[in-house]
């Protein structure tokens, strides 16, 4: 059974009006397998929409890192780092590969649909300079749009299998994120109030 941490409640609602992001694409990607049901985009890096059940019904705006080092900078993957985008040979996923232009840290992503379940795959590599190993901290962000739609949608940090992960709902849709290696901490917040990206960029230190 899982079960919601705490009784915090984020404040700032009801946060900044809800968009999509634009329609340029890099590419788009499922899985060759009749039993997926997963279609995403990338664009700059990133991705973008994630579709489910249907093609036409996207459930998500994006799901991107963010890199601070807690003191002097805080990046995200599409603003001020150099990346590039390639398909991998043989299906529909995406290798990214980005770079801090001083130099400090590099990552690569490699990015797939599961062929038997509805779900996102993304592995991810950092390699950081010796001298900010020790520094440097890699955060995810995804911004939900549960059932085509950014407004009312309610996100937990949820403690299951030993373990813990977000996860928003939406009118009975669902959305999970979690990580192979256990995320450190969590938050859940209002978008320019009280989200990660919010607290992040005010002082370089996740505090929420």
């Amino acid at each position: 059974m899982a079960k919601i941490r705490g009784d915090n409640h984020a404040f700032g609602w009801p946060g900044l009006e809800p968009r999509w992001t634009h329609g340029d694409k890099d590419g788009i990607g499922t899985a060759y397998s009749a039993a997926s049901r997963i279609w995403f985009t990338v664009w700059n890096g990133i991705v973008t929409e994630v579709y489910y059940p249907t093609v036409d019904t996207p459930q998500m705006r994006d799901v991107q890192l963010l890199f601070s080092d807690g003191q002097t900078f805080f990046h995200q993957e599409t603003h001020y780092l150099e990346t590039s985008i390639q398909r991998m040979p043989s299906c529909l996923g995406y290798r990214v590969e980005g770079k801090d232009p001083e130099g400090r840290y590099a990552y690569v992503k490699e990015i797939i649909a599961d062929p038997h379940l509805p779900c996102l795959l993304q592995r991810v590599t950092v390699q950081a300079n010796p001298e900010w190993l020790s520094r440097l901290k890699t955060y995810v962000l995804c911004a939900p749009h549960l059932d085509v739609g950014g407004s009312e949608n309610n996100a937990f940090v949820v403690h299951s299998c030993g373990r813990e992960l977000l996860m928003a709902e939406k009118n009975g849709t669902w959305l999970a994120l979690m990580c192979s290696t256990p995320f450190s901490r969590l938050s859940v917040g209002y978008v320019g109030a009280s989200d990660g990206w919010t607290d992040l960029s005010d002082g370089f230190q996740f505090d929420w």
